[in-house]
């Protein structure tokens, strides 16, 4: 099953920014948009994507797919 592009742009940007509201405000839609789609593609690889900290930072995985967004 193909990868959403609006979640692989989702992650990139959140990867880029380091946060998930400074993801929402460039892709414009709401921060709870962002997290949603983070969650469903990380459900779809079936890993974590992403290190949920100050700043936020991609696991390995999560670096490579964001390369592909």
């Amino acid at each position: 099953m193909p990868i959403d592009p609006a979640q692989l742009a989702a992650l990139n940007a959140i990867v880029r920014l380091g946060s998930f509201d400074a993801a929402a405000s460039a892709l414009n839609v709401s921060q709870p948009a962002i997290s949603q789609r983070l969650k469903a593609l990380e459900e779809h690889v079936g890993t974590t994507l992403v290190h949920r900290a100050q700043p936020c930072t991609a696991t390995p995985l999560g670096a490579r797919l964001a390369k592909h967004a």
